[in-house]
């Protein structure tokens, strides 16, 4: 029962069969990854910008009605506005010192790679005192 494939016609066919079948799941993996790229991730976007606009809103209509407040009865909260102040500004400013101090460390790793690709490039010249 020495069958070789090129007389075998049940293989040649079951062959061809997972060809097309093969060329057909990649064309539904393109379609799907393109559908994907133009559709779904953009309506995600939109959505997650929707979201983010009405909580703006929401947090902005909240600070109104606690300013109104605030106005309407100024001797009552004043300490605790003035508190809210204060622990607004320390958070401001450690949010601020932590971004500057990673922005530095991040900027000196840089630019300590970029002294290191100088160095490997010039690693085929000659120092200047040998001419």
């Amino acid at each position: 029962m020495n069958h070789s494939l090129s007389h075998d016609h049940k293989a040649k066919d079951l062959l061809s069969r997972i060809g097309h079948d093969i060329s057909q799941l990649k064309g539904d993996v393109s379609s799907l990854l393109h559908h994907t790229g133009k559709h779904t991730i953009s309506d995600s976007a939109r959505d997650l910008a929707d979201q983010a606009r009405d909580r703006l809103h929401a947090g902005g209509a909240y600070a109104a009605s606690q300013l109104r407040y605030v106005r309407q009865h100024p001797g009552q909260s004043s300490a605790g506005l003035l508190g809210g102040l204060l622990l607004l500004g320390a958070v401001g400013a450690g949010i601020y010192y932590l971004c500057k101090s990673d922005c530095s460390v991040g900027c000196r790793t840089r630019k300590d790679h970029s002294d290191d690709d100088e160095n490997v490039s010039n690693t085929n010249q000659l120092p200047p005192y040998i001419s």
